[in-house]
């Protein structure tokens, strides 16, 4: 284990999650067949982010119940002024301001997906090589080349789908769900519906073809690997004298570079994990806040602002999507991976 460098690795982690994780130690729990007694506390985070989340947000979402509470008082009491005009000015202002509102929630929740989607490329990035090195020392050659190639690949493709493709279609979604309640006519809502669409095609079509990939080439190269080394340590076998203790010494190599690979693999699996864990739990909190405020606001306000506010839960819900689907392609990644050149 001590070939291969973790450094780089463990300084993306103090910059990610602090000085709490050792990377090395939980590879070589994981080596030895050791519990990685992080997992014990992943509950535990995630419930304390999720209360923190709601008292965080607590003043913006009083601040909507009140604008919101204002619109209906103006629309169903619009008798009061002689002339109607006057109310539906008035609640397109206070439109406007909970427009406004909304727009720099989204923009934290955004940012949220963007911080963490970024977090899990850069520990990607220092992963690939110490686990394809691993990876080499258990006489997988081809497949060490062939998965570090696709792990790059991945890694640059993420990046592209989610910046230029699917964080910019959220955006849209949102943006025609905010200007298709400003009016009492549905203009809108179809092309709202299409981009939704597009987008939760988009991400099942990505796992789609990460899995596509992993079973394809999972029947190919690990099979040539795994018949060279069997023909490499019968041939050692075969040598007058020294061929039991060659072949015996060869097997002993290879199982215990196995355990390193199996041993970075189930680490880097809890990395992923906790690294997305807090932005996960705060994109959650976000979403269910949008669907509880729409549900207790349909009695009393009016329907452009419950359907906003429905909107904005499900564009909240996307963004959970697309950092989910990208935490799913990582994980399936390092596992099949994993699993497939034991």
């Amino acid at each position: 284990m001590e070939e291969i460098d973790f450094s780089d690795i463990q300084r993306v982690l103090d910059e990610i999650l602090g000085n709490g994780m050792d990377f090395g130690q939980m590879v070589e729990q994981g080596a030895k067949g050791e519990d990685l007694s992080f997992l014990a506390n992943l509950g535990k985070i995630f419930w304390d982010v999720f209360v923190k989340e709601l008292f965080n947000q607590k003043q913006m979402w009083m601040h909507i119940l009140i604008l919101a509470i204002a619109a209906a008082v103006l629309l169903h009491f619009s008798d009061v002024f002689h002339n109607r005009s006057v109310s539906q000015i008035s609640f397109c202002m206070i439109y406007m301001i909970l427009f406004l509102i909304l727009i720099t929630s989204f923009q934290s929740s955004l940012e949220i997906a963007k911080d963490v989607t970024r977090n899990m490329r850069a520990f990607m990035t220092v992963l690939a090589p110490a686990y394809i090195l691993a990876m080499t020392m258990t006489s997988y050659l081809s497949s060490a080349g062939v998965y570090y190639e696709f792990i790059l690949l991945l890694i640059s493709a993420i990046r592209w789908f989610m910046e230029v493709f699917i964080l910019p279609c959220i955006e849209i979604y949102v943006l025609l769900v905010l200007a298709n309640n400003l009016s009492k006519e549905s203009r809108l809502t179809r092309f709202a519906e299409l981009t939704e669409l597009i987008v939760g095609w988009s991400l099942k079509a990505s796992l789609a073809l990460v899995m596509g990939f992993h079973m394809i080439q999972g029947i190919i190269t690990p099979a040539a690997d795994s018949f060279r080394a069997t023909a490499v340590s019968r041939g050692l076998d075969m040598v007058p004298g020294v061929g039991d203790i060659s072949g015996s010494v060869t097997d002993m190599v290879i199982g215990s570079a196995m355990l390193i690979k199996n041993g970075i693999g189930a680490a880097a699996l809890v990395i992923l994990i906790f690294v997305c864990a807090i932005p996960l739990a705060k994109l959650f909190v976000i979403m269910v806040a949008y669907y509880v405020l729409a549900a207790v606001l349909q009695p009393v306000s009016d329907e452009r602002i419950t359907a906003c506010l429905t909107g904005m839960g499900t564009g909240v819900k996307l963004l959970f999507q697309a950092v989910f689907a990208v935490l799913v392609l990582f994980l399936l990644t390092i596992a099949l991976t994993t699993a497939m050149t034991r």
